[in-house]
C-alpha cells in the first residue's frame, strides 16, 4: 500500500505543479486480495469486495487517466480504509485534489 500511496502522492504533485495533463499517466494495478495483512483484524467482513473495487477503479484511471479518475481511485482507498483499517484516513484525504 505503500506503493500504492507514493505512486498517489507523486501523481498529485505532478497536477498541482505541471497542470492538468494526464496523458500517459498509470498506477500500478495491485491484487491486495493476494496480499498479507498488517493484522489480521483488517479482513474484515467486505475486505475482497473493497479490494476488487479499489483494484477496478485503478484499471479505469489507467484505460482513461483524468482528474476524475484519480478522484475515484482516493475514493476507493477511503472507503475501504473506513472499514477496514482506520488509522490511514487523515494522510488519505490529502491525496484528494483541490
Amino acid at each position: 500500500m505503500r506503493e500504492a500511496d507514493g505512486e498517489l502522492v507523486h501523481l498529485r504533485q505532478a497536477f498541482l505543479e505541471e497542470g492538468a495533463d494526464w496523458a500517459g499517466t498509470q498506477l500500478t494495478v495491485h491484487d491486495f486480495n493476494a496480499l498479507m495483512p498488517t493484522d489480521s483484524s483488517m479482513l474484515v467482513d467486505g475486505f475482497q469486495a473493497l479490494a476488487m473495487a479499489y483494484q477496478k477503479r485503478v484499471l479505469d484511471f489507467n484505460a482513461a487517466p483524468s482528474a476524475a479518475a484519480y478522484s475515484a481511485v482516493v475514493t476507493g482507498c477511503l472507503s475501504c480504509h473506513q472499514k477496514a483499517c482506520p488509522g490511514p484516513l487523515e494522510r488519505i484525504a490529502k491525496r484528494e485534489l483541490p
